[in-house]
């Protein structure tokens, strides 16, 4: 990303979180403050019944996939840090935060858990101009952090902020190091590793080289690789979802789970009616930082 641009993915992902809400039956992921987020023309489709049709199910009807992939993805993460708060973390720290809404939507939390947001200062400047437009205040337990993860370390990042080191922290990346070159990727779960204290933990999601994907699934894929070279947002990194594990264990982790596409389908999309399917392209894996 450009160091004046604002992410175009995660103007998708807000974009497609609120028209989820809309029109989707069952709802998978419910974030009422999408809307609120994306930008005006995507607000202005979202809220008329006819151009959404016309956009998201015409137009943009071969995306679908996709879509499920961000609505599965939220969901996993969010239930895996429900759980770990229950378990005493206080600490919540979103790696790639785009428009993320969580501290808006769980201000049950608030006295329970600190957010911390780490990304690219201009797409936080408009999620600001967003929420100051629209009447919405930041939520006292969340802290932007304006990070560039190819050329600061995370420890250096956080230090910047409240967090306490000593203390666990949970910690999630979604839908970000298919962006990053792989070293910069590995060297952000270094130095988390080296950040976090024992018993942290981490979600993440990576996507798997295109000779791994199903085969009825590769068009699909291709598409929207095209796509997000076309808008300046090419993937860089691909992961083998038996390798990738492995090697992020030896940085300082345990594995907890590695849920694969079509498990995210077992438990999100099963008994549907309608066309919302994950693609088998996208991991999301749990970790733990052990104490060694």
């Amino acid at each position: 990303m450009k160091p004046a641009q604002r992410s175009k993915t995660a103007e998708a992902v807000a974009a497609v979180r609120a028209v989820h809400l809309l029109y989707d039956r069952p709802v998978v992921f419910e974030d009422p403050f999408a809307i609120h987020l994306t930008s005006s023309s995507w607000r202005l489709i979202a809220k008329s019944r006819l151009l959404h049709w016309l956009v998201a199910r015409t137009m943009l009807r071969g995306f679908r996939p996709v879509h499920a992939q961000f609505l599965a993805r939220a969901r996993y993460a969010e239930e895996k840090l429900e759980n770990a708060v229950g378990r005493g973390i206080d600490q919540y720290v979103i790696l790639g935060a785009g428009l993320d809404s969580f501290a808006l939507r769980r201000r049950d939390l608030a006295t329970k858990l600190r957010v911390y947001e780490l990304d690219h200062p201009a797409t936080q400047l408009v999620k600001r101009g967003r929420l100051e437009r629209r009447g919405v205040a930041l939520p006292e337990n969340l802290e932007l952090i304006p990070v560039d993860f190819e050329r600061e370390a995370l420890a250096d990042a956080l230090a910047r902020s409240s967090y306490h080191r000593e203390r666990r922290g949970f910690f999630s990346l979604l839908g970000t190091v298919q962006y990053v070159p792989r070293d910069a990727v590995i060297g952000t779960l270094r130095s988390l590793a080296q950040v976090a204290a024992a018993g942290s933990e981490l979600v993440l999601t990576y996507n798997i080289p295109l000779n791994l994907v199903d085969a009825s699934d590769r068009p699909a894929v291709e598409r929207v690789l095209r796509f997000a070279a076309r808008r300046g947002e090419p993937f860089v990194s691909f992961f083998d979802p038996e390798a990738f594990p492995a090697e992020v264990c030896t940085l300082g982790y345990e594995l907890l789970e590695n849920c694969s596409p079509r498990e995210q389908e077992r438990r999100y999309f099963a008994g549907r009616t309608d066309d919302l399917r994950p693609l088998s392209s996208a991991y999301a894996a749990h970790f733990r930082v052990r104490g060694d």
